[in-house]
Formats: structure tokens, C-alpha cells, sequence
């Protein structure tokens, strides 16, 4: 054992020793934290400033409204503006899908013409009185304007419902269109009928509180739940918890290919080959890199948790199930670490295989963007990413509240993956001094 520490040991000063290694190790995953931390910070408000033309070819005091309304909402950013010089006319259809050819703006909305008419052009399933028109590569942002168009035209929708002279005369609107329908038996325009006369006495009979009670609330009265158990009287920065366990995995990443390197240097050096002439074998000099790569995987950690909860009052809700979580990760990553020293014969090739590799595992585990905005088949192949285990038995420990039970599933596939990577990584390694 104390071969493998003195080896270990030496690993570490050489690592020291270069202020490159120390960027990738140290520093990098900080910046990570905070890029992607500010990024993530205001996710859950949505786009904002959302540039947005509209054309009104409705051109009626409702559809004034409605884009008054659009205006006051903070997310978007309504073109053609109230004060600009070219008035809004002047942006027809035509104008508008150019422009989001060119890339000027992100989507466009046509209100067509009958917009304004009531209930009977806003559901008009045969010709929609609302569309967007979307740049291809911001598709989430057209998704997310719908919402915001759902939003205002069902709060447009309560105020117009809680004018009854409006509603008696969209009753009178449809008893008109019932009575010249010619697909409808007799019996059942009689239904209808009857119905708009109930509505009738409805309006003249119901007195005004009774009438606006149930409107006071909007449309859509919805409220939210929060799955995260926060620690009492603290309010962390959501960005940065849920971007914390990414910037873990990033830092143990920088770790394995530093370290993977050293190993093919000290392989092109002769060191390799001096130390295991010596009185040690090789399963000590690969144990004490594995465990020099361990140590320092541990200490980018403890690092990063430091700064996080002093810096981004990140809570961790069990120290404990952390613990467990970050060495299975870092075991893993050892692992694999000493897979990636044997796929090249110069630190060029390993270096450029092993960031390949770590891009790959990344991009499919959810370390560099979210999952769930991944396509089926992608999210498929994310079961073979370590990075995605990493990162879930962390957010386990730190948000998701994870039981112990529950942590075993990760955690064990990071250590089946872990030993699976070392030992393909030795067997390579012997083979290769063969």
C-alpha cells in the first residue's frame, strides 16, 4: 500500500507542476458553473424579450386589444413597436415571412380576418383566425409562444365573458346561424333553440355580483407544486443547483483525460517502463494513478461544493447519499480513465480520442443539454452514458430527495461500468507492452 501512495503521490505533483492541467481541472468546471448556472438561472421564466411581429389583417377594436395585451406581456418583444416610425400597416404577410427568412426575428403571428367576431372565430377549426409562422432552428420558441397566445386569448375570453350585453348578443349570433343550418333536424334545432332562450332569461335575470362571481379568478387559475426539498429558510439560486451536478461531472471528465495522458507520456518517456523494471509491478503503478486521478477528482469536488454553498448557496440535502454518490462517479471515471491512456500511442491521439470520447458521453448523458428536448432514440442511447448516471444519483443527493434504496440503480451501474472500463483498460495496456 504505501508503493501505491508514493505513486500516487508523484502523479499528483506532476500534475501540479503543469498550469495547463490545472486550468482544465480547477478551473474550467467554475466557469462551467457559472455559464451554464446564469443560463439555467431564468429557465424557469421562459424566453424573454422574444422579438415577434404581428399582423393584424383583422383590424378590429378586439384584436387591437389583444395585441395590447401581447405587448404588455414582458416575455415578448412586439414588432412593429407603438412609437416606431412605420406604422403597423404597413408589415403585411409577405414582409413578415421575410423577415424571419433573414433570421430578424423569431417567429411572426397572422390574425386573420374575423378574428374579432366572438366565440365563433376564435374556434373556427376549419380556418384558424391565429398562426405562427416559426423560424426553423427556434421551434421552442414558437412552442412557447403558443402558450403565451393561449394565455391572453383565454383572459381576453373572461373579460368578454363577463360582458353580458356582449354575450346576449353572441347568443342572438347563434340562434341566427341555427336558424339557417340545413344539416340539423327539426328536433334538434329545436334543442338549441331552447337553449339560447334558457340563456336569454339567464342574462336578464342573474343580478351582477352573482354573475362576475365566478370570473374573478381568470380563465386559467393555475397553481404549481415544487418537488424540491429545500433546506428551511434558505431560497437557492435554482440555476446553479440544477447545473451543479454537470459541473461535478465536468470536472471529474477533465480529470480522466489529464490523467489518461500522463499515463502515455510517462509510456513514450520510458517512465513506464523504468518503474516497472523496479521493485514494484505494474498493478501497483496503475493503482497509484488510479488513485492520484481519485484523489484529485476528490478534491475538484470538495472545491466545487465549497464554493457552491458559500458562493451559490447550493443545499445539499443528504451529505451522506453526496458522498456516495460523487465516489461511485469518481470510480467510474477512473475507470475509464485508464481505458482512454491506451487508445493511441502520443499524447495527440490520446488527447483527441479521449475529448471525443467525453463530448459523446456528454452530449448523450445530459451534461451538455437537457434530455427531455432530446429526441426519442437519443434519449435511448443515454442509458450508456455514465455521465447521465452521474449526474442523477447527484441530483438525487442534492435535490431530488433520493432514498438510499433508490440510489443503489446509479450507483450501481457506475461501478459496474467503472470496473468493466479498468479492466478492458489494464488488459489493452499489457497488450500493448507486449
Amino acid at each position: 500500500m504505501d508503493k501505491v501512495i508514493a505513486l500516487a503521490y508523484k502523479d499528483l505533483r506532476v500534475l501540479f507542476a503543469e498550469k495547463s492541467n490545472l486550468f482544465w481541472v480547477f478551473v474550467f468546471p467554475g466557469m462551467y458553473a457559472l455559464f451554464f448556472g446564469a443560463v439555467f438561472s431564468g429557465a424557469s421564466k421562459g424566453p424573454s424579450n422574444m422579438r415577434v411581429i404581428v399582423v393584424d389583417e383583422d383590424k378590429s377594436d378586439f384584436s387591437a386589444a389583444f395585441v395590447s395585451r401581447l405587448r404588455a406581456n414582458e416575455a415578448l418583444f412586439v414588432l412593429p413597436r407603438e412609437d416606431a416610425n412605420t406604422p403597423a400597416e404597413s408589415i403585411d404577410r409577405a414582409a413578415a415571412l421575410e423577415r424571419i427568412r433573414k433570421g430578424k426575428v423569431g417567429a411572426a403571428l397572422i390574425i386573420s380576418e374575423g378574428f374579432g367576431a366572438g366565440f365563433s372565430g376564435w374556434f373556427d377549426t376549419n380556418e384558424p383566425k391565429l398562426q405562427i409562422a416559426a423560424d426553423p432552428r427556434r421551434q421552442m420558441e414558437g412552442a412557447y409562444l403558443k402558450g403565451l397566445l393561449a394565455q391572453a386569448q383565454f383572459e381576453m375570453m373572461g373579460e368578454r365573458m363577463g360582458d353580458r350585453t356582449w354575450m346576449k348578443s353572441q347568443m342572438q349570433s347563434w340562434r341566427s346561424d341555427m336558424s339557417d343550418a340545413n344539416d340539423l333536424g327539426s328536433g334538434q334545432a329545436k334543442v338549441f333553440l331552447n337553449f339560447f332562450d334558457a340563456m336569454d332569461t339567464f342574462f336578464e335575470d342573474v343580478n351582477d355580483q352573482a354573475y362576475t362571481s365566478g370570473l374573478d379568478q381568470g380563465m386559467m387559475n393555475v397553481g404549481t407544486l415544487d418537488v424540491q426539498k429545500e433546506e428551511t429558510g434558505q431560497q437557492p439560486k435554482q440555476g446553479f443547483q440544477i447545473t451543479f451536478p454537470q459541473t461535478i461531472l465536468w470536472g471529474i471528465l477533465m480529470c480522466a483525460i489529464c490523467f489518461a495522458v500522463s499515463i502515455v507520456k510517462e509510456r513514450i518517456t520510458g517512465t513506464f517502463a523504468r518503474l516497472c523494471i523496479g521493485p514494484i509491478g505494474q498493478s501497483h503503478i496503475l493503482a497509484g494513478k488510479g488513485l492520484a486521478c481519485f484523489l484529485t477528482c476528490g478534491g475538484v469536488i470538495v472545491m466545487l461544493l465549497t464554493g457552491g454553498k458559500l458562493i451559490f448557496k447550493v443545499p445539499i440535502n443528504s451529505l451522506m447519499l453526496f458522498g456516495v454518490a460523487v465516489t461511485c462517479t469518481a470510480t467510474c471515471f477512473v475507470g475509464l480513465m485508464m481505458l482512454i491512456s491506451t487508445l493511441g500511442k502520443t499524447e495527440e491521439s490520446v488527447t483527441g480520442a479521449g475529448m471525443a470520447i467525453v463530448m459523446l458521453m456528454a452530449m448523450f448523458g445530459g451534461g451538455m443539454l437537457p434530455l427531455f428536448i432530446m429526441p426519442t432514440w437519443m434519449q435511448s442511447i443515454s442509458h450508456f452514458s455514465p455521465v447521465k448516471w452521474g449526474i442523477l444519483a447527484m441530483e438525487g443527493a442534492i435535490w431530488r430527495n433520493f432514498s438510499l434504496v433508490e440510489m443503489l440503480m446509479p450507483c450501481g451501474i457506475l461501478l459496474a461500468l467503472g470496473a468493466a472500463f479498468y479492466a478492458l483498460g489494464v488488459l489493452m495496456l499489457r497488450r500493448a507492452r507486449l
